[in-house]
């Protein structure tokens, strides 16, 4: 896990000093691109689960334990990258990798994979406002969807199995520079409770 997010802060590094310097909307309509890192909480409905069977029989039947959770709270590390499809939304293909430990054996790894689409509300008063306060900052909601395979650890065991994940988000930017600023977002489903970093790649109003 330290090797990945080491891995990715090189990443947004090499962006931050590669990247252009642009002069905008803090969310800039159709075309305009968003990278963001962070490290957040996460909620997914896991299905599937294993049975443990042991030598030994109670009453006749055998005698086992029973791994299954269906809700868990998992922490992530996540990226997405939004892209502007109209002049107040956007949509972002979101990746990541989550890991829980519940328990004193059991820990399970996640390969969130997933869409999320925010409307920008604020850039819409702004505009209709006539006013520039949305220029460092941008809030926006929307919903977030999707699922992945996780490998579950149990006492020893080794399962796969899958899970999803579906749910509304609220969130907000704001650029200290016009190209790079932080975010913080809460929700339910693919994000809890989320900060990091955004990197904003241009397009036009």
């Amino acid at each position: 896990m330290k090797k990945t997010l080491f891995i990715l802060l090189s990443i947004i590094t090499l962006l931050f000093f590669t990247s252009t310097n642009t002069k905008a909307q803090a969310f800039a309509g159709k075309g305009s691109k968003y990278f963001t890192l962070g490290v957040g909480v996460s909620h997914f409905i896991h299905f599937g689960g294993y049975r443990n069977y042991y030598n030994s029989y109670y009453y006749g039947y055998p005698y086992y334990y029973s791994y299954y959770r269906a809700f868990s709270p998992t922490v992530s590390i996540n990226a997405n990258i939004e892209i502007g499809i109209h002049k107040y939304v956007g949509i972002a293909p979101l990746f990541g990798i989550s890991t829980s430990i519940y328990g004193r054996r059991n820990v399970s790894l996640d390969i969130p994979l997933g869409v999320q689409g925010n409307f920008h509300f604020l850039q819409l008063i702004a505009d209709k406002t006539g006013k520039s306060f949305a220029e460092k900052l941008d809030v926006y909601a929307g919903i977030n969807l999707g699922g992945g395979p996780s490998i579950g650890f149990y006492g020893g065991s080794v399962v796969a199995s899958g899970f999803m994940f579906v749910g509304p988000q609220v969130g907000i930017r704001y650029y200290p520079k016009s190209n790079i600023g932080i975010t913080a977002e809460v929700g339910y489903g693919k994000t809890i409770a989320n900060v990091g970093m955004v990197l904003k790649m241009g397009g036009s109003k």
